[in-house]
């Protein structure tokens, strides 16, 4: 290697000069083993032609060979591959020892004691660096041989060090089982470990590690338990083994070890996990072994938690607390007093929501759109404000605690900057020991939030303070395990106020009435037409029927780049979002996005991230949260630098934000989102597509969270069909969650929902 061009901190990706056996130079890009100039490397790959940088080599696959001759050894001794080493020394050394440099570093080092320069304090350095250098470079050819690349091998490094050889020898599964290492699953572990004699298809730690992957997949998908029967045949089938044994037998050995914990389920529980109308249903798989539900340890701890939490506040005086417990004239007074302030007339709902957060110290508000949960939010913060109570207000995203500011004038934030996360060590400065030092705590959008961050919540809101959850109940539950706002409104146990009044300003809107329409079961106003586009009067809801993908997608192309703007004013590239059930497909936001980043923002150059290549001006999502960023999953900015071998810079509501190789990887164009991705967030326009493509993800609160999104405009496209197939699908996925029956197991709480 002739010099490193460019290389990503904290990551392998680089850009190296590299001399050819041929004597031709050659540049070489991608995910490369750290490297040192004058090493030799072997690297697997295909050339390119890049637009910017021309012909280069992209490296799927890089080998270090240690360099032999004089100048090559030289030259990698000067690059600080050793501390204590730079060109003048290893000059003097290769001096000395010539082309047996390395040997005598390797076998004889105590002769480096010759070299003008080198004593025993540097000699012991040296040997120490050296000795690390070797069994890394042997781990990363361990891992090499095992077909990982240099980005999941830094991973390993980084997770396991010098014990990373071993810990995969002695059980490969660990590489998934641990979670310690992103990006490693069951599948890509399972492979590894075939490639051991020892390791056979029926091991213990084989059939314990597809146990724990199931469960951990069923989390991906909202469950925090697993039916026990369901257990078994799901990693059976994982496995690829027909003896359900061998599966037993490893979760009853992760049961004894503590790994996994089980709970008795009541016959209501089995009755609403059965598989209705299967045949299934008749032979349910929780029908046998006791209908145990199978958690794994954190999750069963988390529900009991925030259950034991949640009461414990509840059944705290309200005396104790800034706010005391208002009388029922004195609540009177103060809702008179703060429509005053609000310059308007509290609906009958709620005037009995301000007087139950005045006399409760756990309050569950729910309510779709246009029943007026910010007012109410608004109302309750200026009553707390009256007294010197300290308030603090806070959502799961960003965008939405930005609303919060904007509607109460009040400083607001997320969940998890005002609970102080730690990203480094993983948990929360505020918490039990440390708790939140406010009198009122208000949430929004609490059906985002799910098992573990509702366990981080309650477990930092003091006993005497007053805990408000404010969400629609109707929406999607959160991306996370659980569903906290369902359970806790089944529950029955805590005081609840479900808003049902639309206010007249929100009646005469068509995204109003016909988000509630599709949540009670209807099809939306303005479906009788295949196109209502061309009306006369202006609306704020338009469907539009097309039942091919292709040209269905050609349609919102059309609406965001032209039609929306020429006839709203609305600015294509940041007004406007188009969102869709699926990824996949081709009217899926993968192709989505493409087409309209095309369309919108078709300049040269970018930064080649993941399936899409980011380049300046392009709107992106993060998906996944950075702390040390500070950008969280789903939070939405413009990319204002995107060089192929450089810098990635994107802003975040004014904020700019640089991005090296690694953290680029968590961002994807936000042209199109995936319905589940706009949760927590409004704009301008929204254009919707439902399609019979996407039909394994058409359920009713799917199109009404989508519809909800929209502040002044929505166009749904799409097929008769789909829509109807979601409006009528009412019945999603129920979530495996034990938290509304560990609530509920207790004594009723004065004030509770009936």
């Amino acid at each position: 290697m002739e010099r490193i061009v460019y290389e990503q901190d904290g990551t392998s990706w680089a850009v190296i000069r590299l001399r050819l056996d041929d004597g031709d130079v050659a540049t070489a890009v991608g995910d490369l083993a750290p490297v040192f100039e004058g090493e030799r490397l072997q690297i697997d790959g295909s050339w390119v032609d890049d637009a910017r940088f021309g012909r280069q080599f992209r490296a799927d696959k890089s080998v270090s060979v240690r360099p032999t001759d004089e100048v090559a050894v030289e030259r990698y001794l000067a690059s600080g591959v050793v501390p204590g080493i730079g060109p003048e020394i290893a000059k003097r050394i290769v001096k000395i020892f010539g082309d047996r440099t390395l040997e005598v570093f390797d076998d004889t080092p105590e002769k480096l004691l010759s070299v003008r320069g080198i004593g025993r304090v540097r000699l012991h350095r040296i040997k120490e660096r050296w000795g690390e250098q070797a069994a890394e470079r042997g781990t990363r050819i361990f891992l090499q041989s095992l077909g990982l690349g240099p980005f999941l091998i830094n991973k390993i490094l980084r997770a396991w060090g010098q014990d990373s050889e071993q810990r995969v020898r002695e059980n490969p599964y660990a590489l998934a089982a641990s979670g310690e290492i992103p990006g490693i699953g069951f599948r890509r572990a399972d492979e590894i470990a075939r490639q051991f004699p020892k390791w056979g298809s029926e091991t213990d730690a084989r059939a314990r590690a597809g146990v724990l992957h199931v469960l951990d997949d069923q989390a991906t998908h909202g469950h925090c338990f697993v039916p026990y029967e369901r257990l078994i045949r799901v990693a059976c089938e994982l496995l690829g083994v027909d003896d359900e044994d061998v599966v037993r037998r490893a979760v009853g050995g992760l049961l004894d070890d503590g790994d996994l914990v089980s709970e008795l389920l009541d016959d209501d529980e089995v009755a609403a996990l059965s598989p209705k109308g299967s045949s299934e249903a008749e032979d349910d798989p929780t029908a046998d072994d006791g209908h145990r539900a199978v958690y794994r340890r954190a999750f069963l701890e988390a529900e009991r938690r925030v259950a034991r939490r949640l009461l414990k506040i509840a059944a705290t005086p309200a005396a104790d607390g800034k706010l005391g417990a208002f009388s029922e004239d004195r609540a009177a007074k103060a809702v008179e007093w703060v429509e005053d302030q609000l310059g308007v007339e509290l609906g009958s709902d709620q005037r009995n929501a301000v007087g139950v957060a005045l006399s409760q110290k756990v309050l569950l508000f729910t309510g779709g759109p246009g029943t007026g949960k910010t007012t109410l939010i608004d109302a309750i913060v200026r009553c707390g404000l009256a007294v010197s109570a300290r308030i603090a207000l806070a959502a799961p995203t960003g965008r939405a605690a930005k609303r919060l500011l904007e509607a109460t004038g009040h400083a607001s934030m997320t969940i998890h900057r005002l609970l102080d996360y730690r990203p480094h060590d993983g948990g929360f400065g505020r918490n039990m020991a440390s708790p939140l030092e406010a009198d009122m705590v208000i949430v929004d959008e609490a059906s985002m939030i799910d098992l573990f961050l509702m366990d981080a919540l309650v477990s930092a809101v003091p006993p005497r303070a007053v805990l408000v959850l404010v969400g629609d109940a109707d929406q999607l539950p959160p991306v996370g395990p659980g569903a906290v706002l369902r359970d806790l409104l089944v529950s029955k146990v805590l005081p609840t106020v479900r808003l049902t009044e639309i206010y007249r300003q929100a009646r005469r809107s068509l995204i109003v009435r016909n988000a509630h329409r599709v949540n009670q079961g209807e099809l939306p106003e303005g479906m009788e037409g295949m196109e209502t586009w061309n009306e006369d009067v202006l609306r704020d809801f338009y469907f539009i029927g097309e039942e091919d993908a292709d040209r269905a997608r050609d349609i919102a192309l059309a609406l965001v780049s032209e039609r929306i703007p020429a006839r709203f004013g609305l600015n294509a590239m940041s007004d406007i979002q188009v969102v869709a059930p699926m990824h996949r497909g081709k009217a899926g936001v993968s192709r989505l996005n493409l087409t309209l980043q095309k369309r919108l923002n078709d300049v040269s150059g970018g930064r080649a991230v993941g399936d899409y290549i980011l380049r300046p001006g392009d709107r992106v999502i993060q998906q996944r949260n950075d702390y040390d960023r500070e950008v969280f999953n789903g939070d939405v900015g413009r990319v204002a630098e995107a060089e192929a071998q450089g810098s990635l810079t994107v802003v975040f509501d004014g904020r700019r934000v640089e991005y090296d190789q690694e953290a680029a990887r968590h961002l994807s164009l936000a042209y199109a989102i995936s319905i589940h991705k706009s949760q927590g967030s409004e704009y301008p326009a929204v254009v919707v597509l439902l399609l019979t493509e996407h039909y394994p993800m058409l359920q009713r609160n799917l199109l009404y969270t989508a519809l909800t999104r929209a502040k002044k405009l929505a166009v749904l496209v799409g097929s008769r069909r789909a829509v109807r197939r979601a409006v009528t699908n009412a019945a999603p996925l129920r979530r495996c969650t034990r938290l509304a029956r560990r609530l509920s197991e207790q004594p009723t709480l004065p004030g509770s929902s009936s």
